[in-house]
């Protein structure tokens, strides 16, 4: 019987037995002799199906057989291709829902959660199949599953250290050392948000639905954290990107508050300079840039103790030495920049790996995303921030928001 670890209102409760695993060994090809003596022929398995057949109230039952003749006290499987949307109105007398996880690092099982519990308002038992490592229980926990089938060469005792410790991503010479690498990365980035969950009283993450701020939105959103997410609608923004707001409100089921600038404000400065008044000169467009995001941000973030943010080091010249952590003390709050040492490759390795929505204007040859008339498209190879005021000397460009220079390290 698998080990199964369970959570109710009395704590942790392990029951069935862990698996003794022999793996096969790498069989040398034409039995060691002849030239090819030293090559090995990997081993072959079989495709890949559901983890389990039963649980221990009788066999699972696919999404499609769920659908077509559902059995009340039955138990439902959702593997990662599946859309749970689809059992919406149709939960009735589901006995258990499982959720299978057919290998690590596959994030779809807890988007699967998120909307399952989020959503569509499942309140029975979820539990988590395949994969699944003991040290996952603890973000597994946060999006909604109450037990887990451990993976056959797993222990209890990890896991349930796991639900009130954080431990480094168990790691197997079976694994390539650059997804472990990632992995862990992902997994630090959920152990820092929920960090900053615990130890603020009204964090909030400021979004230009950039594909950074969408990683964080993500965690935030299945680990379902107390951090609550604004954006600047500035009154310029793409249209693509509005279109993004409504988006992610609904996949998410949260709401991202919009933080617009002030109208007299915004009517002096086109009184002064003209409606595109930011294309004759730093001056005019800093002007812009504090009338219709650096203000609006400072109303956002009056009353809050800390404020999340989406940059990475290697995306500007002004942002090689950022901190993870800083004091703003013009604000006097802290300030947490989660992703400073991640690569575009890890913020498109993780939006393929948890499938959430991207601005358009990426596939078009945008990567750093703002207003509309001050951002455009750039070439293969071109510095990512060449697309922003492009008019301008390409040495430090910022619009002010991440200049404060009573910003102080930690």
């Amino acid at each position: 019987m698998t080990l199964l670890l369970s959570l109710d209102a009395n704590g942790p409760r392990i029951s069935g037995e862990a698996e003794e695993v022999t793996r096969a060994r790498p069989v040398p090809a034409n039995d060691g002799h002849g030239d090819v003596r030293k090559k090995i022929v990997p081993i072959v398995r079989p495709p890949a199906g559901p983890s389990q057949a039963e649980w221990e109230g009788g066999p699972w039952l696919t999404l499609q057989q769920w659908i077509d003749a559902p059995v009340a006290g039955a138990g439902l499987l959702l593997q990662p291709a599946d859309d749970p949307q689809s059992l919406a109105g149709r939960l009735d007398g589901v006995g258990i829902v499982g959720v299978d996880f057919p290998r690590i690092g596959d994030g779809r099982g807890y988007s699967h959660a998120f909307i399952l519990r989020q959503r569509l308002g499942y309140q029975g038992p979820l539990r988590a199949i395949g994969a699944v490592t003991a040290d996952q229980v603890f973000a597994l926990e946060q999006v909604g599953f109450d037990s887990f089938a451990l993976r056959a060469d797993q222990s209890a005792e990890p896991a349930i250290a796991a639900l009130s410790t954080y431990s480094v991503p168990y790691l197997t010479a079976f694994r390539d050392r650059d997804a472990a690498v990632f992995d862990a990365k992902v997994r630090l980035l959920e152990k820092a948000l929920i960090a900053v969950g615990q130890r603020h009283d009204r964090p909030a993450l400021a979004t230009s639905l950039s594909a950074e701020d969408m990683v964080i939105t993500d965690v935030i959103a299945r680990l379902r954290l107390p951090i609550d997410v604004f954006t600047l609608d500035t009154g310029r923004l793409h249209a693509e990107t509005l279109a993004l707001i409504e988006q992610v409100e609904q996949r998410y089921g949260i709401a991202i508050v919009r933080a617009r600038p002030d109208s007299e404000a915004v009517d002096a400065y086109v009184a002064a300079f003209g409606v595109d008044g930011f294309y004759d000169g730093l001056e005019q467009r800093k002007a812009c840039c504090g009338a219709r995001k650096v203000a609006p941000l400072n109303v956002a973030l009056a009353g809050r103790d800390a404020w999340v943010t989406g940059q990475r080091r290697d995306q500007a010249a002004t942002r090689v030495s950022l901190m993870e952590a800083e004091h703003d003390a013009a604000r006097d709050m802290q300030k947490y920049n989660p992703l400073a040492d991640w690569s575009w490759a890890d913020v498109l390795a993780y939006a393929a790996w948890f499938d959430f929505p991207m601005s358009p204007l990426y596939a078009r040859g945008y990567v750093s995303i703002g207003c509309e008339p001050c951002t455009k498209a750039i070439r293969q190879g071109e510095d990512p921030r060449a697309g922003r005021w492009w008019w301008e000397s390409q040495d430090g460009k910022e619009c002010g928001l991440h200049t404060n220079p009573t910003t102080t390290r930690q």
